[in-house]
């Protein structure tokens, strides 16, 4: 069995791959996934493949770079960036944001627990402000 760091880095390879099979199998079956801030649960492998593909319907190009993995025990912290082009309804927390076709970058932290090759509990660190202001809604909302 791969190593935690090994496992994240594969769990990333996956995404960028879009390989939703190898995603859901990263995940175990009551694994609850965090979004903090917007309070955003996704439970479980269909909940992790639903976000993967939603995620790349809204930005069929985007990708993620792995900036820093750390590892202790069962816990990983992997900072990462994503960016897109979000050429299809992005689907938030507050609502489905219409295609802009404007590209859009963004730094995140995840927090995983991974235990006997799955993740176990994970929380999600994300500037969603930084994602609303790339795609204009925060010039909507002062207009």
């Amino acid at each position: 069995m791969a190593d935690n760091e090994t496992f994240v880095r594969d769990l990333f390879q996956a995404w960028n791959d879009r390989d939703y099979d190898s995603i859901a199998g990263s995940v175990a079956p009551d694994c609850t996934l965090i979004e903090e801030g917007s309070g955003r649960k996704l439970q479980g492998p269909d909940g992790f493949a639903q976000l993967a593909k939603a995620m790349f319907e809204a930005m069929p190009d985007g990708t993620f770079t792995l900036d820093h993995l750390t590892s202790q025990g069962d816990r990983v912290v992997v900072e990462y960036t994503g960016s897109g082009t979000q050429t299809g309804d992005l689907v938030l927390h507050a609502g489905t944001v219409p295609a802009t076709g404007r590209r859009v970058t963004v730094h995140a932290c995840d927090i995983y627990e991974v235990k006997d090759g799955k993740i176990q509990e994970g929380r999600v660190y994300m500037d969603t402000g930084a994602i609303m202001s790339q795609l204009g809604l925060t010039e909507q909302l002062q207009g």
